[in-house]
């Protein structure tokens, strides 16, 4: 099982989103990244925070020209939860005092409530690794490695 832990790299939301979106920039990235990631076992850890955030931005007409319907965005999210390759996290008490922490240490206004809270909850499990395209949403916390698309897209970049 340690093994397996320390193969756990946390996804965020903008991951998520260009994994799934075709018509998204760096929807080709994101699939070559997933791969290579898989490819080398590693497992990805989710918390329902991503999920809820991809639900709403992937539905939103305002941000893409064809916009998933629910109930395929659904579908979707399902897939990844029930995949053997993703690990679930739920917010715990732990987590939510840390995220309060965070909030006020860092003085965060409430466009980083969601960012605080993932990133909350992937600490207090140990997940220490973010795939994201937000770097800097997470350097303020001084405990996570973010890991970049590009540095995994292809066969040669493994963390």
């Amino acid at each position: 099982m340690q093994s397996k832990k320390l193969s756990l790299i946390g996804i965020d939301t903008p991951f998520l989103i260009a994994h799934t979106v075709q018509e998204h920039p760096e929807h080709r990235l994101a699939v070559n990244c997933c791969e290579n990631l898989l490819h080398h076992n590693h497992t990805f850890a989710l918390c329902s925070t991503v999920i809820d955030e991809f639900l709403h931005v992937v539905t939103d007409p305002k941000r893409f020209e064809i916009p998933l319907t629910m109930s395929r965005a659904i579908q979707l999210a399902r897939i990844w939860t029930n995949s053997q390759e993703t690990v679930l996290y739920a917010a715990t008490e732990a987590s939510l005092r840390q995220h309060f922490d965070w909030m006020i240490e860092h003085r965060l206004g409430r466009k980083r409530i969601n960012d605080t809270r993932i990133a909350s909850i992937y600490i207090t499990h140990g997940i220490t690794r973010l795939l994201t395209s937000n770097s800097r949403d997470y350097s303020i916390f001084g405990v996570f490695e973010t890991l970049d698309m590009n540095d995994y897209s292809s066969e040669y970049g493994t963390p």
